[in-house]
């Protein structure tokens, strides 16, 4: 096996293998970075389970990790290998230290709120890829807070060594949920998608003005309540009259609070 998958073949070329519980569905599969013959499953079944691809059938886990509820994602941590990360729907994230330790039960539950109803994309924890200490993930937040009067749906940088938030992600100007985020691996730069937009944000230091060179522009659908911020032809206002089939773009700017810069400290 050379790892290339040929897909001009319709020819069963192995049986399928049932790795959770029939009529269970996987919802997530991670290679270990470092030891590739190590994949971490999970599943609506309540399970993330260890498996060794050399020796891969139903029931050879090497170790079944038990959840209350569905677990939305499971990671082995980026730059080790060693650690797990996991989200699960009761609002816990879990963490073990070690895949070489006592995995019984997690080292640490974090509780935070990403619970979901079934119009959203499934809340993912994920590793910040450019901290070496492996301590520091994202995840979206469900429940809206007030700011400023405004109900806002932050994205939450949280230490998982303390299970301390560390930053929350913010704009006014957007008010819909972002479950889905990604950290640059090498710059401090955030994507994340919420709706049918996608947005980009990046600190913004304590003396820097926001002009128009230093924010970054995105295309996408936004927030109503958000304002054409460039007068060309692709910033179109999204139309009010509720007509179905009409899809226009429109250009917004985002930036990370000031406070992030806390995350600076974190980088290696």
């Amino acid at each position: 096996m050379d790892g290339r998958v040929d897909v001009r073949s319709n020819s069963v070329i192995g049986e399928p293998i049932l790795i959770h519980k029939k009529s269970s569905k996987v919802v997530g599969l991670h290679c270990n970075p470092f030891q590739p013959d190590l994949l971490l499953s999970c599943g609506n079944d309540h399970f993330a389970r260890i498996w060794d691809m050399r020796l891969l059938k139903s029931g050879s886990s090497l170790c079944n990790l038990p959840h209350k509820r569905v677990v939305n994602s499971a990671y082995f941590s980026p730059h080790s290998g060693s650690k797990i990360l996991t989200t699960s729907q009761d609002n816990r994230l879990l963490v073990w230290d070690s895949i070489y330790g006592n995995l019984d039960t997690p080292s640490r539950e974090i509780v935070h709120s990403h619970d979901f109803n079934r119009h959203l994309t499934a809340f993912r924890a994920e590793w910040d890829p450019k901290d070496h200490s492996e301590s520091l993930v994202v995840i979206g937040r469900y429940i809206s807070e007030n700011f400023n009067g405004t109900a806002l749906h932050p994205i939450d940088f949280i230490d998982i060594n303390t299970g301390q938030l560390v930053a929350e992600v913010m704009d006014p100007n957007i008010t819909t949920i972002s479950p889905v985020n990604k950290l640059h691996p090498r710059d401090d730069i955030l994507a994340s998608g919420s709706s049918r937009s996608l947005f980009i944000w990046r600190p913004v230091g304590e003396s820097e003005e926001r002009d128009e060179q230093k924010k970054i522009l995105v295309m996408g659908h936004a927030d109503k309540k958000m304002r054409k911020i460039f007068g060309d032809a692709d910033s179109d206002e999204d139309g009010a009259s509720g007509k179905k089939n009409i899809k226009k773009k429109k250009n917004m700017n985002v930036a990370l609070k000031s406070q992030s810069l806390s995350l600076k400290k974190k980088n290696s």
